[in-house]
């Protein structure tokens, strides 16, 4: 009964009725025939330079093209399997209105424009994937990146007015700060007006950075690229940040990858992009350790390392803070949007940071828990004729 079932199988898949050596023969056709149908869909697929994802009914993802590997730097193994709200947004929960319920219900194709994770823009296309039985099972996303496009509207006009208010104070403040340090030099430490005068100073050099972050923002700025050392730029940045870190007690650790391949950039304006985010840390540290009171030891970490397919150079500035909130997330990239209290920020540095990374050709990603803290990764090309080499270098800064 088992021999005429296998039987009759073999002349289904193969069509032929004749000897069992012409059974086998025409079975091994047919599964070698499936192969390489199997390869060209798979070829065509992996072909595609926008985003394609196919999820099941569960939400969860079952089948990306490279481009979506590519997109979300993360090894195609780790990505399936996982949810598309979790990839898409970093979210814990089923976005709400979810495109895929609504092309699940309505069984017709959807559109949706979204802020993504690395603050991207994309055109989501949904698609219902049927059944033979015409029963929907899933969901192909096609996905295509139009952050350039969006944020260049955007942008635009607030770029202009930047620029315009930064050129109409710079005179003004120069004069502001000059005066001031003549002041200071010829008033002894117990003036009455020493004090009143050393904060105009302070105030002035501090609406000064303001302006020099309006004017990278504005792109009226220029980075000269040559060959760096990432390794080289963290320290320099730890420098220049690490004395108010450790001045809050907070402690501070140091991870740094040995060996990271050469990169094409500027060394300046990727200083500033970590000097900007070890200062955020801090401020988030700092401020939970304000309210909370807990007794739990502040600490920020900065970390290099590679991407496990070699093609970027990753830098995470992490802390234990409070944390961001959902809804603040897709917005802290923004320009002049700031969480900090009145006083403590601009809502520039995060915007000018991003501006900084995407000339460089990378991008800022952001992973946040509620309670726990925040880690921002800072992920760059490597120039790809430079080896990588094992190895990692830490340092313990109390």
């Amino acid at each position: 009964m088992v021999m005429q079932n296998k039987k009759e199988l073999i002349e289904k898949l193969t069509g032929v009725h004749s000897s069992k050596k012409s059974y086998y023969v025409a079975l091994k056709e047919k599964i070698n025939e499936l192969l390489q149908i199997k390869r060209e869909w798979e070829v065509t697929f992996s072909a595609v330079t926008d985003l394609l994802v196919f999820i099941n009914s569960d939400y969860e993802i079952q089948r990306v093209n490279k481009a979506a590997v590519d997109f979300f730097t993360t090894p195609e193994s780790d990505l399936l399997g996982s949810k598309c709200y979790k990839l898409f947004y970093g979210r814990e929960e089923k976005c709400s209105p979810c495109i895929g319920d609504q092309v699940l219900n309505t069984q017709k194709t959807s559109y949706l424009q979204s802020r993504t994770r690395y603050n991207r823009v994309l055109d989501i296309f949904a698609y219902p994937a049927f059944t033979e039985q015409n029963k929907p099972y899933g969901v192909t996303y096609y996905a295509k990146d139009v952050t350039r496009l969006i944020d260049s509207i955007k942008l635009a006009s607030m770029g202009e007015m930047s620029a315009g208010v930064a050129h109409e104070l710079n005179s003004p403040l120069t004069a502001i700060v000059g005066n001031s340090q003549l002041l200071l030099r010829e008033a002894s430490p117990d003036n009455p007006h020493y004090q009143l005068i050393k904060d105009i100073h302070t105030s002035g050099i501090r609406c000064q950075r303001i302006i020099k972050n309006l004017m990278t923002f504005s792109r009226q700025d220029e980075f000269t690229f040559e060959k760096i050392d990432l390794n080289t730029i963290v320290k320099s940045g730890l420098e220049l940040a690490a004395y108010q870190i450790e001045k809050s007690k907070i402690d501070l650790v140091v991870d740094l990858y040995e060996n990271v391949p050469a990169l094409s950039g500027s060394g300046n304006g990727l200083e500033q992009i970590i000097v900007n985010l070890l200062l955020n840390a801090k401020d988030a540290v700092e401020e939970k350790m304000q309210t909370e009171k807990n007794g739990e030891k502040g600490i920020v970490t900065i970390k290099t390392r590679i991407h496990p397919d070699n093609e970027f150079a990753i830098v995470d500035v992490s802390d234990n803070g409070h944390g961001i909130e959902q809804e603040h997330v897709s917005q802290i990239f923004n320009p002049f949007y700031t969480t900090k209290s009145s006083g403590k920020g601009t809502g520039l540095g995060l915007s000018v940071s991003l501006g900084i990374a995407q000339a460089h050709g990378g991008f800022i990603d952001l992973d946040t828990t509620v309670g726990e803290g925040s880690t921002f990764s800072l992920i760059l090309p490597l120039d790809q004729e430079a080896p990588v080499k094992n190895g990692t270098m830490k340092m313990q800064c109390d």
